[in-house]
């Protein structure tokens, strides 16, 4: 006997992938993997509406024996899944070559050192659930290192870097964040050496969003050491401005308008007065040499500011910005409601 469904009330699978770019993280991993662990069997005792179907490791030429742990561990996990680089690439271009491997219809990126806890994903999920988003960024309610002076040069950084490009949600950046699975995977696809990674996401969509969660580096308050080196702010520094337009490059264009069209301005008046015979505050001699640096200097601002605005189109193209990308929020109803599920089940424990 053929039993009819409903299709208006049957509710597909939503699938979570991680993925985790490792460097140094040994002694972090077997610890990491434990809370994976944790999150999917949480997530499997819900029900079979939201599941953890894969964690993605990419050792990107490790410095310890991170391979090695992984290695035990992946015949541990089944859903674990281990993928080695030919050298190091850094932690950009290895989030995207481990986001190129997932199949779920959502990805959280997170690091190696339990700095970010996969117990918050379903608060990131909740998040993008409730304001119909496709990103959702981690945000620290405190302060991430140790040190005052780290967590203040960081934020101020990003502060800078975000009103130097006209970026809103670059004061957000960070790598625990969650994205629509079909969005991270085009933005990778897309993805050159030296595109970084969360700039060309802007590129496929403005639904960003953040959610409050307890950041604490704890490679940095056990041992000190800092992700990022001078050279290494240095280099993020440069491959965000590579990926964006400068917000003063525009602004270099009607500050040359403004230059040219004073310098006509007062040619004219000049010119009327030398044949009206008006007597002008204009000294002989000044007037021509102030009119000629005004109109060549506002000329050649205005005309290098253009070109500026097309090799900003160029390398924005190189980059590979698209033109449009079409996305698929049907699933988003059955992630809220198996969302909701988890939340009444454990509300009711």
């Amino acid at each position: 006997m053929r039993i009819y469904t409903n299709p208006l009330t049957t509710m597909s699978q939503v699938s979570i992938s991680t993925v985790t770019p490792v460097y140094n993280g040994a002694q972090y991993l077997p610890d990491l993997v434990k809370a994976l662990s944790n999150l999917k069997d949480t997530l499997a005792e819900a029900g079979n509406d939201i599941a953890l179907v894969e964690s993605i490791f990419i050792i990107d030429e490790a410095i310890d024996n991170s391979d090695e742990v992984l290695s035990m561990l992946e015949k541990e996990y089944d859903w674990l899944h281990v993928i080695t680089l030919s050298r190091n690439f850094g932690q950009h271009p290895a989030t995207i070559a481990g986001i190129l491997h997932t199949s779920g219809d959502w990805i959280v990126t997170l690091d190696e050192d339990l700095q970010h806890n996969p117990a918050d994903i379903p608060t990131l999920l909740q998040t993008v659930v409730q304001y119909h988003s496709d990103i959702c960024y981690a945000h620290a309610t405190t302060g991430t290192h140790k040190s005052i002076i780290k967590d203040g040069l960081a934020r101020l950084f990003k502060f800078v870097i975000g009103k130097l490009l006209n970026n809103p949600n670059a004061k957000h950046f960070n790598s625990f964040r969650l994205i629509r699975g079909s969005l991270a995977r085009a933005t990778a696809a897309i993805c050159r050496h030296e595109t970084y990674f969360d700039v060309a996401l802007g590129w496929f969509t403005k639904r960003v969003v953040t959610a409050n969660i307890k950041l604490v580096d704890v490679r940095n308050q056990t041992t000190g050491d800092s992700g990022y080196s001078l050279w290494g702010l240095i280099r993020h520094a440069k491959r965000m401005i590579m990926s964006s337009r400068i917000k003063l490059l525009r602004l270099s264009i009607p500050i040359g308008v403004v230059a040219f069209l004073i310098s006509i301005f007062i040619s004219a008046y000049a010119l009327i007065s030398a044949l009206l015979k008006i007597s002008t505050t204009l000294n002989k001699g000044w007037a021509s040499t102030i009119l000629v640096v005004l109109f060549l200097g506002g000329l050649s601002i205005l005309l290098i500011s253009i070109i500026l605005e097309s090799l900003s189109d160029i390398m924005l193209s190189i980059n590979g910005k698209p033109t449009y990308f079409v996305v698929d929020r049907s699933k988003d109803d059955d992630l809220k409601k198996a969302l909701n599920k988890i939340k009444n089940e454990t509300l009711s424990k």
